[in-house]
């Protein structure tokens, strides 16, 4: 008995850095196709987690032309967030790269007009869809939760170094743009009741006793203190806060 085969698209990611953009077909429930991350080519791209933008099509031809439209309208091969190399630039048959461009770029617009697709999902609903499939990760021991906590530490340090030079993500934005999303973040989350929002005053305690117990190291300097502590020494000497080390 041939068995049933399964055509989704999705954005691949690494916690705190790049994305990519692809399609894929396979013969398994697309939610429990949880080690395939992509095609990509990028040795320095480490996804750990994977939102499967759509998945209800008849044929794999379906999924590769909303694959064009979304990797066109976010420019993946020029843009530095994604790990895309290249355009996808065909379904079953031959496009010219022009062709597909040109459809692509009044898909996207379309599918953002309609409010379709990716478009068609609030943000929570973005949200939400990303906690299944981190605790989807979780649960099988794969991705980010594969690692050590000296891989995962060393894993985000290298990230967020990456970011930093690519000046992409947080790096992206003035002071002024920071402090605004950080307000509105906070003010979000306060809202919803997650993070410190949902911790009890005794576990919020607990916590802070926890962090000021720790001993960091600046790397740079020597200097000793625990976290938060180092973050202000280092950000007032123009130190990356990413140059130390848990000690204790």
């Amino acid at each position: 008995m041939e068995l049933t085969e399964y055509h989704y698209v999705y954005y691949s990611y690494e916690e705190y850095g790049n994305g990519y953009i692809g399609s894929r077909t396979c013969k398994c429930l697309p939610e429990e196709d949880i080690k395939y991350f992509g095609s990509y080519t990028d040795k320095n791209f480490k996804p750990t987690q994977k939102i499967i933008l759509k998945s209800d099509y008849a044929a794999r031809e379906e999924a590769y032309a909303d694959e064009i439209i979304l990797q066109e309208y976010y420019k993946v091969v020029e843009n530095p967030h994604f790990a895309n190399k290249a355009y996808q630039n065909s379904t079953k048959f031959y496009v010219p790269k022009e062709q597909a461009t040109k459809y692509a770029r009044k898909g996207g617009l379309k599918t953002k007009e309609n409010g379709v697709g990716m478009f068609s999902l609030t943000p929570e609903q973005k949200s939400e869809l990303g906690k299944r499939n981190g605790l989807k990760t979780k649960e099988n021991g794969t991705g980010i939760f594969s690692m050590t906590p000296e891989e995962r530490s060393e894993h985000s340090r290298r990230n967020g170094l990456k970011t930093k030079e690519n000046g992409t993500g947080v790096f992206s934005l003035t002071a002024e743009q920071k402090s605004e999303r950080s307000r509105k973040s906070g003010l979000k989350a306060k809202e919803l009741g997650v993070g410190m929002f949902s911790l009890t005053p005794e576990q919020k305690s607990e916590l802070g006793r926890k962090n000021a117990s720790q001993r960091w190291e600046c790397l740079e300097t020597g200097y000793v203190s625990n976290a938060g502590a180092l973050s202000h020494y280092q950000n007032a000497r123009g130190i990356d806060t990413s140059k130390r080390k848990k000690i204790s």
